[in-house]
Order: structure tokens, then sequence, then C-alpha cells
């Protein structure tokens, strides 16, 4: 393990970067893609709306309701390692898919333990760029996560070539091989320690402050796995409050990518161009959120202001997406709701290290993202019961 007295912001780190960026493409990008499997699983399992979103929903919740023990295992042992465990975890849960005979089994296979394997690959890779930057955090993360939007691309309309070559488990089994690079990514993340990682801000202190008044009240156990999973973060107001606007944020924000192939498909249009909607909205966020990242590190704009001004375009791109009948209004509302996504998504992971601080960052990215998952989770199963009407 490398030591140094602050984050190198470059380097190194720009390896890491790269690292986490291809997880976004395999791992992350995959999550906004399963809109093209979507469609397939409800003609061959003949299955409602509803509890067919099931399999996207768990498998989102999972990814991001399973980060704090996904952080836990990094404090235990070391990012790299948890990420290399991801990538075998995650094509295991894939290959399995292969033989599904119905929904549950999707669920289980694609929904748990694909996305604890997810899970374990994501958050601990974006901890490291929070260690190896500071300045220029916004800009190296904004990189990273665009690899989302050109997995998207590329993605979405691989998996429908896929599934009309090969079927849809044919499909998952090519992906199962795909999702074993993790061990590569994982393999790049280089450890880092900072030397004065204690010294941090005054939101931290107080609650670390709470953390040793509890620990005194609890016997040794219970006291390593409150340091573990670093349960006193949730007494920070400010640290809660973003967290519990997260999840309002993503109960919106989870019902586009699952359903907007499907309400396409509904309107007539063909299942390709229906797919390629996901790819238009893709290659817009990656671009979006690399320059947006880049320019909420120069602008003299709080972050906090910026990340408002993205969730306000979300909103609105939202509402447009329902009354759009046409496949170029279509069009033009991915193009903005990519833009809007790419606003405010460099600055989820840079604002949770603001709120807990660089030294509990793997911590603080887990709890956050617990309220994310709890938004995904239930957002498209309750999207998806108001658009069965539709959907017939």
């Amino acid at each position: 393990m490398k030591y140094v007295d602050k984050p190198p912001d470059g380097g190194w780190g720009w390896v890491v970067v790269l690292s986490t960026f291809l997880v976004h493409v395999i791992a992350l990008g995959s999550v906004k893609s399963l809109g093209v499997f979507y469609a397939e699983f409800r003609k061959v399992f003949h299955e409602s709306a509803g509890n067919t979103s099931f399999i996207s929903s768990v498998f989102v919740a999972i990814v991001l309701m399973c980060s704090p023990i996904a952080s836990a295992l990094s404090n235990l042992t070391s990012c790299r390692a948890v990420v290399m465990a991801g990538g075998v975890i995650s094509a295991v849960g894939l290959g399995l898919s292969f033989f599904a005979q119905n929904i549950v089994h999707l669920i289980i296979t694609i929904g748990l333990v694909t996305g604890f394997g997810m899970s374990l690959m994501y958050s601990p890779s974006l901890a490291m760029i929070g260690k190896y930057f500071d300045k220029r955090h916004a800009t190296a993360n904004g990189i990273a996560i665009s690899g989302t939007g050109v997995s998207m691309f590329i993605l979405s309309p691989l998996f429908q070539f896929l599934i009309d070559e090969f079927r849809w488990n044919g499909a998952l089994l090519i992906y199962a091989g795909m999702a074993l690079n993790g061990c590569v990514f994982g393999a790049l993340l280089r450890p880092l320690h900072i030397k004065d990682a204690g010294k941090v801000e005054e939101t931290e202190n107080e609650t670390s402050a709470d953390s040793s008044q509890t620990c005194k009240s609890v016997v040794p156990f219970c006291q390593k796995v409150l340091e573990m999973f670093d349960v006193t973060l949730l007494k920070s107001k400010h640290f809660r409050t973003y967290s519990v606007s997260l999840f309002v944020l993503m109960l919106g924000n989870s019902m586009i990518y699952v359903h907007i192939v499907a309400h396409a498909q509904a309107l007539g249009i063909e299942k390709t161009k229906a797919a390629f909607l996901l790819s238009v909205m893709g290659i817009v966020e990656a671009i979006s959120r690399a320059i947006n990242g880049w320019l909420s590190d120069r602008l003299p704009v709080r972050k906090l202001y910026y990340f408002m001004v993205g969730c306000i375009g979300l909103g609105i791109c939202t509402i447009a997406i329902p009354n759009s009948k046409t496949y170029t209004g279509l069009v033009a509302c991915m193009v903005f709701y990519g833009i809007s996504s790419g606003t405010f998504y460099p600055l989820i992971v840079v604002l949770v290290r603001k709120y807990s601080g660089v030294s509990r960052i793997s911590g603080g990215l887990g709890w956050a993202f617990v309220f994310k998952g709890t938004g995904f989770l239930l957002g498209q199963p309750i999207a998806g019961k108001h658009c069965q009407p539709y959907s017939k």
C-alpha cells in the first residue's frame, strides 16, 4: 500500500479513473440497458409490466443497497480484492440465468446474485477516485461515470442484436463472459493510504465524537460492526438530508430506463429503433457527464446549486416523455434527459465526500447508495403498474 500526505490529483489516479470507467461500462451501463431485455421477458414469460420490472428494480436496488457491505469488505480487505470478487459473482449470476424458466428465477439470479456482484464492483471503485483526487475530484468522477452513457450507446443495440441472434438466454450468457472482466478492472485499483486522512471536515468530527460515545455503551462485537459499517454517519444532519434527497430523485429517475423501450413499442415504433432511444440518451449523457464534471470544478458556482439545476431539468423531462407520441419527440426527450442527468450525476459522489469526509468516503457512499437503491426498488414497479393499461 502506498502512503501519501494528500491525494495526488493525478498519476496512477488516472488509471483508477479508467478502471472505474470500465466498471461503469460493464456494471452500471447494464442497469440502464436492461430495458431491451424487459420487452423480451414479458413476451417469453407472459408476465405483467409490474412483475417483469421487478427484475430490473431488484437488480438496481441490490447494486445500491448492498454498498454498505461492499464498503465494509473494502475496509476489511481492499477495494481491489472486493471489485475482483464482484466480477466473478456477477458472471456466475448471469450464467445461471441461462436456465431460467420463469420470472422468479431471473429475479434471484439477475436481481440478487448478479446485483450483489455488481455492487461489489461499484462503490469501491468510486471510493478509490475519492482517495486519489481532491481539487479535480468532479472532473475525474465525471470522466469515470461517463462510462454508463457509453455503455448505453453500445450495449443497448448490442443486446438487441444478441437477443435476435442467440435468444435472450444466449445473450445473458455472453454478457456473463463480459462481466468477468471485472477481475481485470479490480486489479488496476492500486491501494492508497492518506496519512492525514483523519483530519476531515467539521461534520465528520461531530459524528466521530458521536461514534466514540456510542461505542462505549456496546459490547466489542457491536462496536466493531458499527465501525465497519460506519453507522454513525447517519447522525449527521447534512448527510442524512442529502441521502433522503437522493431517494426522492431516484424514485423518479429509475422509471425511464426500464419502461422507455416498451413505451416506444406500444406507440408502434419498431424494436430496433425503440432500443436506439437508450443509445441516444447514453451517448448524450456520457458527453454531458464529462463536460459538467470539468465545468463544476471551474465555474464559480456552488456544486450543490449545480446539482439542483440538473435535478430540475430531469423532472421536466420525466413529465414530457409520456406526452411525446412521436419518435422524433422521444428522441428530443432522450437528448434533454441525457443533458440533465449528466449535469447532476458527476456531483453525487463529490457531495457525498463533502458531507462524510475523505477518510469515511467508503461508508458515506455505502449509506447514500442505500437511499438511492430504495428509490430504484420502488420507482420501477410503481411505474409498471400505472403503465399497464397503455402497454396491452
